[in-house]
């Protein structure tokens, strides 16, 4: 069988701001494809699916779904669902300056944040602003500005059915960093806590008021979406996956996989052809 190679990366032009009313592709947007920047997508209509790390979500009209590079996102239709869309480069995303703001974009859950109706009008505005000064003077601060605004709003909602819970809490926030950087090769709640200065009960205490998870949950929900990525584009072998991503042996990394998804991970990547 044909190597396959990983998946097709959709990136930025050269243009580090980027905003669209009808719906913004820099790529097919059906297959299965990863992102190279921040995306914020807003969708105007209601039908259909899209997936983002292999999970499905209907498309919905006034729903809205953030995307970090390196996510995996595919909307498997024949014609781009309509959207106001804005994507943006991580020098940009660098730039806001509230912390939990830019947790928003943490993938460790990715449903979507619903605006409310009366909400609809005010930020429709808002994102006019956004286009109108991307047809002009394209400034970047004034573009962040009213991003930021948009996110803020996007915040509110979310705290509103408790999403965002553990967003405002420094120690969460430096919690979350640290899992995207090390849960390779850290697994035990012990190592986390040491870095953010609690105990592991602590931490986990906090977790669970704030979020209903733990560390371990948290763990393997970044294990699992990159164990779906790189099992769906076959560059590595089964074994190969499971050590780069901490396992001890390939058994305990498949008894992991079928655990969570119900699948072996050969199943997966059967099925992910």
């Amino acid at each position: 069988m044909a190597q396959h190679t990983d998946f097709p990366l959709h990136e930025l032009p050269p243009s580090r701001f980027m905003a669209s009313d009808s719906g913004l592709a820099l790529g097919d947007h059906a297959p299965s494809h990863r992102i190279s920047f921040f995306a914020i997508v807003w969708f105007s209509e209601t039908g259909g699916t899209h997936h983002i790390d292999f999970e499905s979500f209907p498309v919905k009209a006034n729903d809205v779904f953030l995307l970090a590079p390196n996510q995996v996102h595919s909307i498997p239709a024949a014609k781009l669902p309509r959207a106001r869309t804005i994507v943006f480069a991580h020098d940009i995303f660098d730039r806001i300056d509230e912390p939990h703001l830019r947790q928003l974009f943490l993938p460790f859950e990715n449903e979507a944040f619903a605006i409310p109706v009366e909400m609809q009008g005010p930020l429709t505005h808002l994102f006019d602003l956004i286009l109108l000064e991307c047809a002009g003077a394209a400034d970047i601060t004034l573009l962040l500005k009213y991003t930021t605004a948009y996110l803020t709003h996007l915040y509110r909602f979310g705290k509103r059915n408790h999403r965002v819970a553990g967003a405002e809490d420094h120690r969460l926030v430096k919690l979350f960093q640290l899992m995207q950087r090390h849960y390779r090769q850290e697994k035990s709640a012990a190592f986390y806590a040491r870095e953010i200065g609690l105990t592991p009960k602590r931490v986990n205490e906090l977790l669970r008021d704030k979020m209903k998870t733990t560390v371990s949950k948290l763990l393997y929900r970044l294990m699992l979406i990159e164990a779906k990525r790189e099992l769906h584009h076959r560059q590595h072998s089964v074994k190969e996956i499971a050590y780069g991503l901490g396992f001890s042996d390939q058994s305990y990394f498949a008894r992991f996989f079928k655990k969570q998804t119900g699948l072996t991970p050969e199943e997966f990547r059967a099925g992910a052809r």
